[in-house]
């Protein structure tokens, strides 16, 4: 019997434009590695792998600074009013 050990066949890799919804990328995830004989309690492993690199992948966006509320809110616009 012949293993072949080349690294080339050793890893399952697919490309995915950005646009691909989540659901196809890993149902797409799911089905190669069920057709390549990968070994079924990994797939999950193998989902959570391209789950982190679409979120790593993704843009951050920017968040907005929070009002001042109760307390705050009150001495900020009482130190409004005395410099005004």
């Amino acid at each position: 019997m012949y293993i072949d050990n080349d690294e080339q066949h050793r890893f399952q890799t697919s490309s995915f434009s950005a646009s691909t919804p989540s659901r196809k990328l890993y149902k797409s995830i799911v089905n190669t590695t069920a057709k390549k004989g990968y070994r079924s309690d990994l797939r999950a492993e193998a989902v959570a792998r391209a789950s982190m690199v679409r979120q790593s992948q993704r843009q951050k966006k920017e968040r907005k600074t929070s009002k001042p509320r109760g307390a705050s809110a009150r001495k900020a616009a009482k130190a409004v009013a005395e410099n005004s």
